[in-house]
Order: structure tokens, then sequence, then C-alpha cells
């Protein structure tokens, strides 16, 4: 003991040492990067050992990831609501890190954190078998066949899905990819490969777009990544959010602490984390459910039948979503035999989820204290004090969504209508849009694809429903909490959807909210998930071999689908509105500031080249007015719509006007794409009425000026 505790103080030393020298000497990004992996491994296996002593090294190293990360982002979001992130406070974490997890260690753990991370990937000896030596190799090689793909298509001009640059090829390698390790899967051996194995899988999956796009991809990426750089300058902004800075002090963490670029980390944040932390919580969830290991690896095909084009791109809601899956699947144990990790490590991933998202987190928070609460978990003498708040927390959970966004357009003056009457048994099922899809545009594959896409929520609805009735003898008491945040879930939506209309926003956009409850409810649909698919597994075992080399190829084909599906698509069946912020986008910012001279302007123009604004210029505004119209429930936004119906001086004249106590500004911008609905005859009609104009990039995008 004395000798591993001297080792890992050796460790400790060093890696202080390289640590200060890279970030106060080379501050060079691959060093940065060897170090942060070395730092989550080390010290989050070590942590895991903690207070997980009872499992064995990847369950402790999952656990220890994310008490880890949370505690980080809790810290990091006090101090900054307190006073502000700046690079020494994030440097003070890290340093102190190692001190404090040793001394932990000493004082709670029988192994050092050497040992614990000597025993990760520790598993029972066994030959392997030249067949999946050549799987393994195969699945690297094709799967760097893809990364190779994304790497060498980048997108800069304006599209509505990435499938119209990325070539079939992707679609073969990973058809090849998905059925191998499936295979490997099913076998439920060499974990200590296929775990690895199926996180790389899993990143190429969802990584696409980091590498495809850039500039960037979406909207909401590029405030968030603006916000972070204003935070490393100034370590505030003002006024200081109130939500989202769960994500932001792990972005400026990696910045301040590795040397890792705020777009580097920014951008491949969620694609990273989520191929790593989410296949081995759903590993440790399902070995606890199916208390057999080979079955629990065979569970973690499941992945792919989860909603996964939430986790392309790095937004809040992206990493709080992935945090309550962390949460759902880490309080598996718990809810099955009490065992660790325990209410307090719960406790901690649900208060890091609040400061990511308040959609994920306050689901989050109930779920946590219907755990607290749940009189069949509580001591007898607080039985009925247990039952009166488990009920009553069932109660609110079941509208405090609805509640919370009523409380926060008071707070913020945003008018939010209800309507009680959309509640009546004829509006309500039109409302909801429920229906089961099929259709027949005579392309089998597509066919296939959207069969499944279509319905992928109702049919893990179906294989939950199924599993719950199948083992609801055996689990239906224990799963309680999971099973009413399901109910309570599902009737916020249905009041999100019906009730509540968000009337300051953009008439598409109203339904946003609502949207975003569907995922949740998926997600607490995992661990019957994972019942109905270890159910399937155990009886098809001794069944037919065709019959199982069908079910593999199957589940392959399904995978493959939902790799198709979880990217924006421009087909047959869907064709998605947004297009991607383009090099021309970036031009015309960039063109209009330089036009203006100095002088202050407004613009009117589409999301796409407003998140290009916000990318290159930063944030300005006129008092609470932003330059170019976002968001787009705002007045200007309406304006650039009006625009476009009747572009005339009257209507940029009237669009200046809003400018609050600023009469300076007396120039506007208006800025035409060229793949915008009706864009000939707005070009044509602007030519005439705007005092100059200029196109940029032969047409793609055209600039008017007018001038007050």
């Amino acid at each position: 003991m004395l000798k591993t505790n001297i080792n890992s103080s050796i460790f400790s030393v060093l890696f202080i040492a390289v640590f200060v020298a890279n970030s106060f000497i080379f501050q060079n990004v691959v060093l940065g990067t060897i170090l942060l992996f070395l730092y989550l491994f080390i010290f989050s296996t070590s942590i895991g050992n903690i207070v997980t002593p009872q499992e064995k090294g990847p369950i402790r190293f999952i656990t220890g990831s994310a008490v880890l990360i949370s505690t980080i982002i809790i810290i990091g979001s006090l101090v900054y609501y307190i006073y502000k992130l700046t690079p020494e406070f994030i440097q003070a974490i890290i340093l102190l890190t190692p001190a404090i997890t040793l001394w932990l260690s000493n004082k709670f753990s029988k192994h050092s954190f050497l040992k614990s991370f000597h025993d990760l990937w520790k598993n029972k000896k066994h030959k392997i078998s030249q067949s999946v030596w050549l799987a393994f190799a195969l699945i690297i090689f094709f799967a760097a066949m893809i990364l190779f793909t994304y790497q060498s298509t980048p997108i800069f001009e304006s599209i509505r899905s990435p499938w119209e640059r990325i070539g079939p090829n992707v679609f073969i390698s990973m058809s090849i990819i998905l059925l191998l390790i499936n295979i490997l899967l099913y076998r439920g051996r060499e974990r200590a490969l296929t775990l690895p194995l199926f996180s790389l899988v899993l990143f190429v999956f969802i990584s696409m777009v980091a590498f495809v796009f850039p500039i960037g991809y979406g909207f909401d990426s590029f405030i968030h990544k603006a916000t972070e750089l204003h935070l490393s300058n100034f370590g505030f902004i003002t006024p200081k959010p109130f939500y989202y800075i769960g994500q932001y002090v792990l972005v400026l963490f990696l910045q301040h602490g590795f040397s890792i670029p705020i777009l580097i980390a920014d951008t491949f944040l969620i694609p990273v984390i989520t191929s790593i932390l989410l296949p081995i919580a759903w590993y440790t969830a399902a070995a606890h459910i199916t208390n057999e290991k080979r079955l629990a690896t065979t569970t973690l095909m499941g992945i792919f039948l989860l909603p996964l084009s939430g986790f392309i791109v790095t937004t809040p809601q992206a990493l709080g979503n992935l945090w309550i899956i962390l949460l759902i699947l880490l309080s598996i144990p718990y809810l099955l035999s009490k065992e660790k990790p325990g209410l307090p490590i719960l406790c901690t991933l649900a208060l890091a989820t609040l400061f990511i998202h308040p959609i994920a987190g306050i689901p989050a928070m109930i779920y946590v204290a219907l755990l607290m609460c749940d009189p069949d978990r509580s001591p007898n003498k607080f039985k009925m004090v247990s039952k009166i708040f488990f009920y009553f927390l069932s109660v609110l959970a079941s509208i405090i969504l609805p509640l919370s966004f009523i409380l926060s357009s008071i707070i913020n003056k945003q008018e939010i209508i209800t309507d009680f009457s959309a509640l009546n048994p004829i509006n309500l099922f039109s409302n909801l849009h429920l229906n089961i899809f099929f259709e027949n545009k005579f392309n089998p594959v597509l066919d296939f694809v959207y069969l499944y896409g279509f319905n992928s929520f109702i049919i893990l609805l179906i294989i939950s429903i199924y599993s719950f009735i199948l083992y609801k003898n055996d689990l239906g008491k224990r799963l309680m909490p999971i099973i009413i945040m399901i109910a309570a879930l599902t009737i916020n939506y249905i009041l999100l959807k019906t009730v509540v209309d968000f009337t300051f926003l953009i008439d598409y956009e109203r339904q946003n909210y609502a949207d975003r409850l569907v995922p949740l409810i998926g997600f607490f649909l995992i661990p019957f998930l994972i019942l109905g698919i270890s159910h399937f597994f155990v009886n098809i075992r001794s069944r037919a071999a065709s019959l199982r080399i069908f079910s593999i190829v199957l589940i392959t084909a399904i995978g493959l689908s939902a790799f198709y599906i979880t990217y924006p698509r421009k087909d047959a069946y869907q064709t998605h509105h947004g297009f991607n912020v383009s090099q021309s986008d970036i031009d015309a910012v960039n063109f209009v500031e330089n036009w203006s001279k100095d002088e202050p302007y407004l613009v009117l123009a589409n999301q796409s080249v407003s998140a290009a604004a916000i990318k290159e210029i930063g944030f300005r505004y006129y008092g609470n007015l932003f330059f170019y119209p976002i968001p787009t429930g705002d007045i200007l936004y309406e304006y650039f719509l009006t625009m476009n119906s009747r572009p005339s001086r009257e209507v940029a004249k009237d669009a200046l006007s809003v400018v609050p106590m600023h009469g300076d500004v007396n120039t506007l911008y208006y800025i035409v794409n060229n793949y915008w609905w009706q864009a000939g005859r707005i070009i044509e009609t602007s030519k005439n009425n705007a005092d100059d104009w200029r196109a940029l990039d032969n047409g793609s995008v055209f600039i008017f000026k007018y001038k007050f």
C-alpha cells in the first residue's frame, strides 16, 4: 500500500509539472489533449473507486466521470454567479484535483488511483480468436475511412443536408461497421475491446457535422460559441445568463485548463463526451438490470434506437439531455437494490443538469426528489410523510414545465397565452398529431428508412410497454419513480403542445419547446428498452441460426436507417427547411461591416446570415436590440419578413425606427440569399428602390443599402 501511494504521489507531481509547463510555456493543443484524457481517466476512475467500490473498472469510471465533471460544472457555475470565470480559477481546480483525489483515496479507498486505472479495463482473460481480431481491425479501418471522408469533404456553400455532399461510400462503410459491431455485441465477450470500439463507432455515427461544416452548423451553436469567446476574454457577460452556464464552464475548462481552442472544444464536446460516457453508462445500467455482463453488452445495440440527432451539435440542450440520460442510467443500481451510487451522487448530477439547461434540469431535480421521497425506500417512521411528499411531487412534476414557462414569461415580460379548451377530446388528438406512418414512394430503401424513422418513438414505446407488462411484478414497484416521470413528462408535453401558446415566438417555432420533451420521455424509457432487448436476445439464443442472423442483419439495417435519419435530409420524403451558414454569409457580413465605414447600421437578413454576424462580429446592441434580426420572435425579424413580401424604402425606414434612443442610426442593409423563396422577384425589386447594392460570390448573396 505504501508503494502504491508513493507511485501515485510521483504521478501527481509529474502530472502537475507537465500541466504547469503546458499552461504557461508551451500551450500546445496536442499535449493539452493528452493531459485532458489522463486527467479524466485517472482521476475519474479514482473517484469512482471511492463512491462505488463494489463495482468493476468500467462502472467505476463512468460514475467517477459523472461526479468529477458535474462537480466542475457546479463549482464553476457558482463561482461565475458570485464573481467570474478566470483562467486562474480553472487552473486552480486542475492543480488541486490530484491532491484531493489522493487524499480521498487514502482515506476512503483501499486502492490508489493508479491501481484503479489499472483495473479499468481488467477482464477475465481468455484467448481471442483471429476472427474477432479481424473484425476489430476492419471496424477501425472503415471508421478511419469514414472520418477521412468527413475531413476531406468540407462544405462552405449553403445546402440543406450534408447528404448532398457525402457519397454512398460512407453508407457502405457504415453498414459494414454496424454489422461487425453488432456481431461482437451479440457475442458479449471481449468487453475490454468491444466497449471502446463501440465508443469509436458511436463517435463516427454522430460527428459528421463537426467535420464537414468547418464554419459551424445550426444557429444556436454560433450564439453559444460567441458567448464562450466573450467569457474567455472577460470572464463574464452582462446580463449574466441564468442557464447554459454549465456548458460554458466545461468549454472554458478545456480552453483555460488544457489549451484547447474554444471553437474546437465546443464543436467536439458533445460528440466526444457522448461517445465515451453513454455506452459505459448504458452498460452499467444493463449489467444491473440483466445481472449478466454478456447480455448487458448485447443490449448496447439499443443505443441506435435513441433520438441521436440531438447529439450531433454541441448545445446546452444536448449536454443537458446527455446528463439526464447519465442520471437515469446511474440511478438503476439504487432503484433495483439500493446499491451505490447513492442519492448524494445522483443529486450532484441533477444539480449539474440544472446549471446546463432548465428543460432537462427541472425534470432531473424532480426525479431525484422522487427518489428521495420514495415510500418504498424510506424508513417506516417516515413512510407517511414520504407518501405525502411523493404524491405532491408527482402532481407537481406533471405541470412543472408549463408553470416554469409562464413564470419566466411574467419575469421577462413575454406574452404566453393559455387555452384550456384545447384539451377537449375533439381537438386534443388533432393537435398532438399522433399517427403511425406508413407510405410507399416505390423506393424500397427509403421506404424502410422512413418506416423506421417516422415511427421510431412508437417502436421505442411499444418495446417499453411490452417490457413493463412482462416484468411489472418483478420491477414495476422498484422502477415507479421512472414510470411517474414518463407519465409526468407526457402530461407536460400535452399541455405545452395544446394549452400553452408561445406567442412571442415566430409561428413555426412555437411547438419547439413541447417537442423537446419527446426525447426526454424516450430517455426515461431506456430501462424498459434494455429489458425488452435483453428479453429478446435471451430467447433468440436458443433459436435457429438463420433467425439469429436475420435479427442481427435487421438491427444493422435499423442502425443504418438511424444514421441517415440523424442528419437533415432532402429526399422524396422530407426536405429540411434550414440552410447552413456558408462562406458567402461570412463574406456578406464582413463586406457590410467594411462598407459601413464605422457608421452605425441595422441589417435585415435571415438566420444563417445573422449567425455569421455573431461569429464574425460578436454581440453588438442598440439598447436591447441586436443589430441583426435575432431572435426570430423579435420585431426586427418581422420587418425582415415584411421586406421579403414587399421590398421598399418605406419598410426599411420603418425598421430603423425601432432602434431605441439612437436617432443616429440611419443606414439599413438588406441581405438576400439566392436560395430564398422568390429570391429573383425580391432582388429585382430591391435593385430599383435601394440606394446602392452589391452581389457577392457569383450572385450567391445580394446586399442592398438604404440610407436615410
